[in-house]
């Protein structure tokens, strides 16, 4: 009988063939009838019963697939999730399985993702008498807009039965390592991520006649720059943290002094204490520098994560699977935490977890372009080492 590394190897050629008719169909937010319908069809042939999502977010209706592959009980239950939806990004790659919907790519690698996890779902519904436990397959929409995760959860799929745990990867181009390592570190793996709307009103004015208005360009150049001093003077230097204002919107004319300001920007933290002192320090300095100006500042904290934090006795479990199974050189955990976020970390409020990332870049230079690049591409050789990591990750947990 073949080892369960066997079985993982076997499926390579399956997981290749599934990420390259994936990219062909991109689809973005919530709402992904085509890759659905792909998801059930292969989830179909493999015997694998599944629930489509029902909730229905601002009238979008989500299209997650859940799978469920009943073990030898349900004592303990692992989700393992996959994001499927894509970016509105035009593909610059010329490759004969190139997105066939203008404007919107894979460029993220939800492809890769969604594909592993259907080769895991594959191996998984093979061995399933020798789980001793049960597995959930969350194929989850709307990362990108961080919002497909809520969107579970509300739909009750940590429930009935229940999530005693989850696990979670994202292909991303690591050149430092080898290309198939599995790269995790206990604690925080990814930044919280807030996004913000500052709103200044002031009072419009001809522009060569400032004094009889109130400016709001000169109060938000002010509050902009009030804002870096967070970082740079409120903060302990050895934490990684971000705070950007990356879009500014006024005016209408070259004489004219504007009424309003628009700013949006986000900020990243490694923990929740400073993701809440960034969130009421900013509300203090936008309504104070604006109130001194004689304006009017607010904040609109639009949407965030928290940080994907790992627990630590779940991911030395993991590293110690992939060391023994994959080998040593394809455990890969002195990382830095990435800034980037990620909505697998509303699962780890609930339960305990484990977010890791695969390095898709070979010697290859093209590998090495950073996701959401329009010419992202990654190593298809090794994605099977994705399809493992979920596999060992299961039979490890439900041991």
């Amino acid at each position: 009988m073949a080892t369960i590394m066997e079985q993982c190897k076997a499926v390579k050629d399956y997981v290749i063939e599934m990420r390259r008719k994936l990219h062909q169909i991109p689809e973005l937010g919530l709402h992904n009838p085509k890759t659905r319908d792909f998801i059930c069809a292969q989830l179909d042939e493999m015997g694998i019963p599944y629930q489509v999502n029902t909730v229905v977010h601002d009238g979008v209706q989500d299209t997650s697939v859940v799978g469920f592959i009943e073990g030898k009980n349900t004592d303990k239950v692992l989700a393992l999730r996959t994001d499927v939806d894509a970016l509105p990004i035009n593909e610059m790659l010329d490759v004969d399985y190139k997105s066939t919907h203008p404007g919107q790519m894979h460029a993220c690698g939800h492809d890769n993702h969604c594909a592993m996890l259907l080769g895991a779902a594959k191996v998984l519904s093979q061995i399933k008498d020798q789980l001793n436990g049960s597995v959930k397959l969350f194929f989850q929409s709307g990362e990108e807009i961080i919002t497909g995760a809520k969107m579970i959860i509300e739909g009750g799929f940590m429930e009935n039965p229940k999530v005693t745990a989850c696990m979670g990867m994202h292909v991303w181009p690591l050149p430092q390592f080898p290309s198939g390592a599995i790269v995790v570190k206990p604690g925080c793996m990814m930044a919280s991520g807030n996004k913000l709307g500052i709103h200044i009103k002031g009072e419009g004015s001809h522009g060569s006649q400032p004094a009889l208005g109130r400016d709001p360009i000169a109060c938000a150049a002010q509050v902009y720059t009030a804002l870096q001093n967070i970082t740079t003077r409120e903060l302990p230097g050895d934490e990684p943290r971000v705070l950007s204002i990356c879009q500014v919107h006024s005016g209408s004319a070259w004489n004219i002094v504007p009424s309003e300001v628009y700013m949006e920007g986000t900020i990243r933290t490694t923990n929740p204490e400073t993701q809440q002192f960034y969130m009421k320090r900013i509300n203090e300095i936008v309504e104070g520098v604006s109130a001194a100006l004689r304006c009017e500042g607010t904040v609109d904290w639009i949407d965030g994560t928290p940080p994907v934090m790992n627990d630590p006795a779940m991911t030395a479990a993991m590293a110690e699977a992939v060391r023994e199974n994959l080998g040593s050189e394809y455990i890969q955990q002195e990382v830095q935490t990435s800034m980037g976020n990620e909505d697998f970390a509303y699962f780890q409020e609930m339960v305990p977890g484990v977010f890791a990332f695969l390095n898709i870049s070979n010697d290859d230079p093209a590998t090495h372009y950073s996701v959401h690049s329009p010419t992202f591409q990654v190593d298809e050789s090794i994605l099977w080492h994705g399809t493992a990591f979920h596999v060992i990750g299961a039979v490890t947990y439900l041991k």
